[in-house]
């Protein structure tokens, strides 16, 4: 069963594992952008304010995960061409990944690695596939096991844990950090998401991410469309990283790989070409 969490939990969990807090300009953008008639060029101020933010976003915007089909020259631009909610998930993406990788105690280069290549992939199946924009899916690549740095930093014992989990398929993942630590990764990442102004379909599908059985066509309409679609991207896409990066072990992708399929409306051979062609332009864009 999916795991829910109230507000009164969420309180506990954020003193539990010491959340990051959330910057002011996060908080400032937020605000802008609940306006009826938010201001594009206060907004475009607000992120050029961070010359370090500003690069890494335009960087980001004129890669070749998003191809916006021409070059984005300033954050005025980039705001026009993917509007405000793209561009806030974007930020806070990138906010997010300073802060994780702010400690110094922490190895975490095989994590980012491993989340890198992930978001490259997820964002080219959002161009293959119906349901999210390039951009989300690049988001939801970048930060779906989020909670795990925060676990990490909790927790000496929880790289053996994760050892652990890795080597079972779907939930029982889960249950492995359950029953060692009183929670699992999907929680915490939807905390943190939250605590940060993420999107609520990046937040849903952060929590819910191991839980493929919401793919079924029989399931319960309990999540939206485009949170489905995210789930069944990320799913593919850690297994095309799993497969270039050797990282990964194969039990996820075994719990998921009928139900993606056929959420994509995709036959077996169909879904073997997918991956096959990903993990080619994945291993060419590595050898470039």
């Amino acid at each position: 069963m999916m795991t829910t969490v109230a507000a009164a939990e969420l309180e506990t969990l954020i003193r539990r594992f010491d959340v990051p807090p959330c910057p002011a300009v996060v908080s400032e953008l937020q605000a802008e952008l609940r306006k009826e008639n938010g201001s594009a060029g206060k907004i475009a101020r607000l992120i050029s304010r961070d010359v370090g933010l500003a690069g890494a976003v335009m960087r980001l915007v004129n890669s070749a995960a998003f191809r916006p089909g021409r070059e984005v020259a300033s954050i005025d631009d980039a705001l026009r061409v993917l509007g405000f909610g793209r561009i806030f998930d974007l930020v806070v993406g990138e906010l997010l990944k300073k802060s994780l990788s702010s400690d110094g105690g922490l190895r975490l280069d095989r994590y980012w690695d491993s989340a890198a290549c992930s978001a490259e992939i997820c964002a080219a199946l959002a161009g293959r596939l119906s349901g999210t924009t390039r951009e989300t899916a690049y988001c939801f690549g970048l930060f779906h096991d989020c909670g795990i740095p925060l676990l990490l930093r909790r927790f000496p014992d929880y790289r053996q844990t994760l050892q652990a989990a890795n080597a079972e398929s779907g939930l029982a993942l889960l249950a492995v950090e359950e029953a060692r630590h009183g929670t699992n990764h999907a929680v915490v990442g939807y905390l943190l998401g939250r605590t940060w102004g993420l999107s609520e379909v990046l937040c849903e599908a952060i929590r819910a991410h191991h839980h493929y059985e919401v793919l079924d066509p029989q399931a319960p309409a309990s999540l939206a469309d485009e949170v489905c679609t995210l789930i069944a991207i990320s799913a593919v896409a850690d297994h095309v990283a799993g497969l270039h990066l050797r990282t990964r072990e194969e039990g996820q992708w075994l719990a998921a790989r009928s139900r993606v399929g056929a959420f994509f409306g995709l036959a077996d051979a169909d879904l073997d070409d997918l991956v096959e062609d990903l993990l080619q332009e994945v291993q060419l864009a590595g050898a470039a």
